[in-house]
């Protein structure tokens, strides 16, 4: 808001008006010097930081956005979306007027009081069920004829992060009052909250100990509160016209809202360029179905303009219908999506791995790890099932763990890719065993290290539901559970590797 010459307490103010405008000043006065504060703080943070560092910074960035949200809630402003089985049947009416296509499904409530898809009769695997143009979608181009186009061209936040755009728009068109926004029948419909991270307490982070999942957490929600302390003073100094929507309205409560149904139901469909870039797409009705394990049944047909959702197996009637939202791990399905899925097939576990430039070998292995398209630090995957150790992550093990000779002789050699192998596939003296030994009882000792960071498991309780945990804390715990699942099968596979290297 523009600075104010009145003092609080001044006597010049003679109507009601006017006194409410006061109070209003001084509440926003009162966040703005919050903000200040939330910039600061959420600044300070080195990339290296630890995740008790990070941890640390957080409890002060929940501390101000408390006190920020207990002063905004004073504006008295309401949820920009209810979600009930009438406002979907406003959706569905919108969404055929205006070229959609239900195919044999329809959108329905389930028992929990979320909504998914349902089939209204059976469908065989590869039928068109649902078609939706692109006119009915909402993507970064339509920020070209909004309000926020002027905005959006001057701001270089705005120009260089898309889905921030997106998020921005996504609130002006909520609270344009100039006219009912094209989308509203849509934008009315979104959940009302969301299970993302940004809505997590710090009881319900604080369940995410010992996960690398935290880590993510964190940085998320310390993004989150910093670009809405960005936006926060953009716009009270700013008089552009989405300025002028947003100046009295821009809450943290409408950003993480409007962040959230973002990151939860984005899909990414051709730019109008028809260049190889994609841009992101919130689709109506498209985001009604929920995932399954399967294969993308999705598409884009460039020639019409619209995204075609296919049937990925047969239904019978009555039957809920799925997607596959893609190849994704629990843990980003919980900080970007708010849900676990136990049954994921493509579920795995970070490990953190990185040559330390202090090594005297440090060249040697980065050319090494070069010629194999590795970085000198990188995150690898621990995956569920047989074989959990995949061929980059036994490389980089490797070449982390080779003497100087070892390493001259592999960057001497042209079947480099070897290095990516498991033992039994190699050819028989490839690498010497008391390396591999070496490699596999590194691993061994990284992920026993990765389990210990997990806090005890804690004791059974009855099924009474006041003794049940709260939704959030339950999520966190189901990831916690089927992360510590995958490592414990993979430290066992390495154990059985290391013991049979011994008995040869």
């Amino acid at each position: 808001m523009d600075k104010i010459k009145v003092k609080k307490g001044s006597q010049n103010m003679k109507n009601s008006t006017k006194i409410q405008s006061v109070k209003l000043t001084d509440s926003t006065a009162s966040i703005m010097k919050l903000v200040d504060e939330l910039l600061d703080a959420t600044s300070t943070i080195s990339n290296s930081a630890s995740v008790n560092e990070q941890w640390s910074i957080h409890l002060v960035i929940a501390d101000l956005l408390f006190k920020i949200k207990t002063l905004e809630a004073e504006f008295g402003l309401k949820p920009l979306s209810q979600r009930n089985d009438q406002a979907i049947e406003k959706l569905t009416k919108w969404a055929v007027k205006n070229d959609a296509i239900l195919n044999g499904v329809e959108v329905y409530q389930l028992d929990d009081g979320t909504y998914g898809m349902k089939s209204k009769q059976n469908l065989s695997i590869g039928e068109k069920i649902v078609i939706v143009p692109k006119t009915l979608m909402i993507t970064e181009e339509n920020i070209l004829s909004s309000p926020l186009r002027k905005l959006h061209s001057q701001d270089m936040m705005l120009r260089n992060m898309p889905n921030v755009a997106l998020a921005i728009f996504i609130l002006v068109e909520s609270l344009r009052k100039d006219k009912t926004s094209f989308w509203n029948p849509y934008l009315s419909t979104l959940p009302e909250s969301y299970s993302t991270p940004v809505y997590f307490e710090i009881a319900d982070l604080e369940a995410l100990r010992g996960s690398p999942t935290l880590e993510a957490a964190l940085k998320l929600n310390r993004n989150i509160a910093r670009q809405y302390a960005y936006f926060k003073k953009l716009f009270q100094l700013s008089k552009d016209p989405a300025s002028l929507i947003l100046k009295d309205t821009f809450t943290y409560e409408y950003y993480r809202w409007a962040v959230s149904s973002l990151m939860s139901r984005q899909n990414f469909i051709p730019s109008l360029d028809n260049s190889s870039n994609s841009i992101s797409a919130l689709i109506p009705l498209w985001d009604m179905f929920n995932h399954h394990n399967g294969k993308l049944s999705t598409d884009f047909i460039k020639s019409d303009n619209t995204c075609v959702c296919y049937a990925d197996r047969d239904y019978s009637a009555a039957d809920q219908v799925f997607i596959f939202y893609g190849v994704r791990t629990n843990a980003d399905f919980l900080v970007h999506n708010g849900f676990v899925y136990a049954d994921n097939e493509h579920d795995a576990v970070k490990i953190r791995l990185g040559v330390s430039k202090s090594d005297p070998l440090y060249a040697l292995r980065y050319r090494l790890l070069q010629t194999l398209s590795l970085p000198a630090l990188a995150e690898f995957s621990l995956t569920p099932g047989p074989c959990p150790v995949d061929g980059k992550l036994l490389a980089f093990v490797r070449i982390f763990n080779m003497d100087k000779k070892t390493l001259d002789e592999w960057i001497g050699q042209e079947e480099k890719h070897c290095l990516q192998l498991t033992r039994t596939d190699m050819s028989e003296g490839a690498l010497d065993v008391s390396l591999e030994i070496k490699c596999w009882q590194f691993l061994q000792i990284r992920i026993s290290l990765l389990l210990r960071q997990y806090p005890p498991t804690a004791a059974a309780v009855d099924g009474s539901k006041e003794k049940q945990p709260p939704k959030f804390q339950r999520l966190a715990s189901t990831l916690i559970g089927l992360e510590k699942d995958i490592l414990n099968n993979a430290l066992e596979y390495v154990q059985k590797c290391i013991n049979g290297m011994l008995r040869d």
